[in-house]
């Protein structure tokens, strides 16, 4: 079968499924809502049988009032008949009421009867009120007599009627109440049928969508899960392509297709990779040779640097030198005449001289020491600026003294034309760096900035080189900033300082290599940043960003 016939049989099955469930509750809905309307219609009945039946209490509770009247208050009373007169009213308005609005629960012979005693007790209480009380009037005690006969006669039967009237009307109410219970008891089951009913139809449904799931399973993702494990085996664990061909037409096609190809591709495979190994070998071996490169350009630029202030390095240990050895020829003579006064020779100095030599000899000695201090120091700061790590490695570095030795070695350079101020964070920790090349960075940017305090179209005397480095902790990074009040960097040419061999010197002066290494050593060597702010004719500051942790 092919994958067309799959896909006709599962939508098919699908959507007969979803229509017969659509249909169903259609079906189940429709007479929910009537049974629900029917309800409504139900209620609306028994919420006019409860205002008729309030209606029929009023007019009970007034037409039985006047008898209440007649019996609670004296029967000398003048003014019982009025109160009963009202009432009397009342009810009639009562009765006509009932007979225009529930003349279909309440017929005419409920209610004539009714409008009949209640015209008789008018009757009989207006004879009782046109008859004078008089004592002594013998006709008047028994007309009084028969009037009072004929009042009770009539209020027996109205009682009675109006007995009969409430029984009648507490059984519509009743009868109103049961059919509203049996309406919503009928519902009630029909909704009970109809989740029933759904639930098992959804069952129904599920089940065929479970098929149907299952069906599809075995029919496409079966053999498609099949064909993958079998490529994976292939490809990942160098094993033969093995698939069994199952499924659709097309998914048996592909399996034939897939064997076919992979077989052919495991020899170019092999054949590619054998070469890729190596390509590998040998772009490692020129990236090893790349960096050995790199270090050595950095390190061929620090002694070029180095043989550039040679002369200048010669002249700051020459001077120390030759003041401490004039310190040292004159304790030489202090000695000599010391010896000689001891040991009484004729050439001995007199007292003067060697009260002279008393007191300058302690002199000599410290100025020769601190001839020899300075010598010292040149040297050792040479010694640290030269260090060279053949491996790159980055070590755990004091970046303060290596910035002091720096500066020694490039004093020629800045002494005639500014003064370096440092600021140096004592707390500042071991830097992760390769020192040589950091050396060669600070070296580079203190040069250019006495060159560019000494290349100042005005003279304004001697300029200043502010070093200084801080510590940040959020950002676990150090920077080292420089900064000189030379003449500035032209805006024009911003962009462009970092580029090799670019330079605003003279032919023969600048090479353009030193800004170009420097941001080589610190972007892509030490993982960190190099930039700089400059205002033409006030100055510039370089900015040197090293991240405390290194790759």
């Amino acid at each position: 079968m092919r994958v067309r016939s799959y896909i006709v049989l599962l939508t098919s099955g699908s959507l007969i499924g979803a229509l017969c469930i659509a249909i169903f509750g259609w079906f189940t809905f429709s007479g929910l809502n009537k049974a629900t309307d029917e309800l409504e219609q139900e209620a609306q009945k028994s919420g006019s049988s409860s205002s008729r039946h309030a209606d029929v209490m009023a007019f009970l509770e007034t037409t039985r009032g006047i008898f209440v009247t007649m019996e609670i208050y004296p029967k000398d009373y003048d003014g019982v008949f009025s109160i009963a007169n009202d009432a009397i009213a009342l009810s009639k308005e009562g009765a006509n009421k009932l007979s225009d609005l529930y003349h279909e629960n309440f017929p005419d012979e409920i209610m004539l009867p009714i409008a009949k005693g209640i015209r008789e007790m008018e009757s009989a209480i207006s004879q009782m009120q046109k008859l004078q009380p008089s004592p002594k009037n013998e006709n008047w005690i028994g007309g009084n007599a028969l009037a009072r006969n004929k009042y009770d006669s009539v209020r027996e039967t109205l009682k009675n009627n109006l007995d009969y009237l409430e029984m009648q009307a507490l059984q519509s109410l009743q009868n109103a109440n049961e059919s509203l219970r049996v309406k919503w008891q009928e519902l009630d089951a029909r909704e009970q049928n109809s989740r029933l009913s759904l639930f098992t139809v959804s069952i129904l449904y599920l089940a065929l969508i479970i098929g149907l799931a299952f069906v599809t399973y075995r029919s496409f993702a079966r053999p498609i899960s099949r064909l993958e494990e079998a490529a994976a085996r292939s490809i990942e664990n160098n094993q033969a392509f093995n698939s069994p061909e199952i499924g659709p037409e097309e998914v048996k096609s592909l399996t034939r297709r897939l064997q076919g190809l992979i077989n052919g591709l495991e020899v170019t495979v092999k054949q590619r990779t054998s070469a890729l190994v190596k390509k590998t070998e040998q772009l490692k071996l020129e990236i090893k040779q790349r960096k050995e490169l790199e270090t050595q350009l950095v390190h061929a630029q620090k002694m070029e640097a180095v043989g550039q202030l040679a002369s200048g390095i010669a002249h700051e240990i020459n001077s120390p030198s030759q003041f401490a050895n004039d310190n040292i020829l004159f304790l030489k003579e202090a000695i000599e005449g010391f010896i000689s006064k001891i040991s009484g020779s004729n050439r001995a100095p007199d007292d003067k001289e060697l009260s002279f030599l008393t007191e300058n000899a302690p002199e000599a000695v410290q100025q020769a020491e601190e001839g020899i201090s300075r010598i010292t120091t040149i040297v050792k700061s040479m010694k640290n600026f030269a260090y060279r790590d053949a491996e790159s490695a980055k070590k755990p570095n004091d970046l303060n003294q290596a910035i002091k030795s720096t500066i020694v070695v490039a004093t020629n350079e800045w002494k005639y034309h500014a003064e370096v101020i440092t600021g140096l964070d004592e707390s500042l920790p071991m830097v992760p760096c390769n020192v040589g090349e950091i050396n060669q960075v600070v070296l580079n940017l203190i040069v250019n900035g006495a060159h560019a305090i000494r290349d100042r179209s005005e003279s304004k005397g001697k300029g200043e080189i502010n070093i200084k480095t801080r510590y940040y902790p959020s950002d676990d990074c150090v920077v080292i900033s420089i900064t000189d009040n030379g003449g500035g960097i032209p805006p024009m040419v911003q962009e462009r300082i970092f580029e090799p061999f670019f330079t605003t010197k003279e032919v023969g002066v600048g090479t353009g290599q030193g800004l170009a290494i420097a941001h080589n050593v610190v972007v892509k060597s030490h993982n960190g940043q190099i930039w700089f702010e400059s205002v033409e004719g006030e100055g510039t500051t370089f900015y040197i960003k090293l991240p405390m942790t290194q790759a």
